[in-house]
């Protein structure tokens, strides 16, 4: 897979297994790690690096481990994602997008629009882990397969992945109790262009205060910027799985392009179809979510967008929410 403007030794593959039929592959191998998932049929093989920075230096090969998707303590258990979108600092007016941005730019929402992505983390996930980059780049990946559909085609581009910062981040007196906000602060919108980054997101190492595993501003173009994604397991039932940091992230950066849960927000119930999707399979587990639901669960929620092509109807359409606002969000930096 081929995302990034950097050359760091980190790699992403995506396949199958041949001759097995619904097999996926997807793996990011990094300097003594390897991140991914194989899966066949209803069964995921998660593979995931375990030991911190210390523990693995001078390691030729460090501990990871590989386990099922049968093998998850507890699986049927949900855990919030968010609330929804955050509200806006004190001193900023929330607008509505003006109709003409958005309309001058639908002739292109067939055509791939490129939105540039800066990745960081703070200094507790970078040394609990042997290269969090590696980690990193697995949520972007699978991002990508994501927007990547035909019913989205949006390609992120990772510019960096930075944690040149993360002590100046881990020092925020409110990085526990507002992520989002302490973030923003040390990676201002101003820093974002100077990386050519339209978006941001942030891995991160605290378990922050309350049951949310991710938070963002959402949909203000060009003013808010950043998505927030806990990487680590909370007091509630998630467990910070290679899949949940999948699927908190792409949740995040999904609000990010006006991607809505699935209920109306009372606050604002147009576009009304920019919602989240529930069907039923005929086999085990009977129901399944896409990514913007409101809660994770290990059995039931996936990384897709709700379309009326695919998973969702006219009703439940996210990916349509996306192609609308791709091109606002792909020109963000300047």
């Amino acid at each position: 897979m081929d995302f990034e403007q950097i050359d760091d030794g980190i790699d992403s593959y995506e396949g199958v297994i041949v001759g097995v039929g619904g097999s996926d592959v997807l793996l990011t191998t990094g300097e003594n790690a390897l991140v991914g998932s194989v899966t066949f049929g209803n069964e995921t093989f998660w593979i995931t690096p375990v030991e911190s920075r210390v523990r693995a230096e001078g390691e030729a090969s460090p501990l990871h481990v590989i386990y099922s998707s049968r093998d998850i303590e507890n699986p049927e258990k949900w855990s919030l994602i968010d609330y929804g979108t955050l509200t806006p600092p004190e001193g900023y007016t929330p607008t509505e997008v003006p109709e003409n941005l958005e309309s001058s730019m639908r002739e292109l929402q067939d055509q791939y629009a490129t939105v540039n992505l800066l990745v960081v983390t703070d200094n507790q996930f970078y040394q609990d882990q042997d290269n969090w980059k590696t980690v990193a780049q697995d949520i972007v990946a699978e991002a990508n397969r994501q927007f990547d559909r035909d019913d989205i085609r949006v390609a992120l581009c990772v510019m960096a992945y930075t944690d040149s910062r993360r002590v100046q981040l881990s020092n925020q007196p409110d990085i526990l109790s507002k992520p989002v906000a302490a973030f923003e602060r040390v990676y201002p919108n101003t820093d974002l262009d100077l990386w050519a980054s339209d978006l941001a997101l942030y891995v991160g190492g605290y378990d922050a205060d309350g049951s949310a595993q991710g938070a963002t501003y959402g949909y203000y173009p060009d003013h808010h910027r950043h998505a927030w994604a806990q990487m680590v397991p909370d007091d509630t039932w998630y467990l910070g799985t290679t899949h949940g940091r999948r699927c908190v992230s792409i949740h995040e950066l999904g609000h990010l392009f006006d991607t809505g849960h699935q209920d109306l927000d009372p606050n604002r119930t147009i576009p009304s179809y920019r919602r989240a999707y529930q069907w039923y399979q005929p086999f085990s587990p009977p129901l399944k979510n896409t990514v913007t639901y409101s809660y994770f669960n290990e059995l039931m929620s996936t990384t897709e967008f709700s379309s009326d092509d695919y998973h969702g109807d006219a009703d439940h359409d996210n990916a349509r929410r996306i192609r609308e606002t791709k091109w606002t969000v792909a020109n963000y930096h300047s």
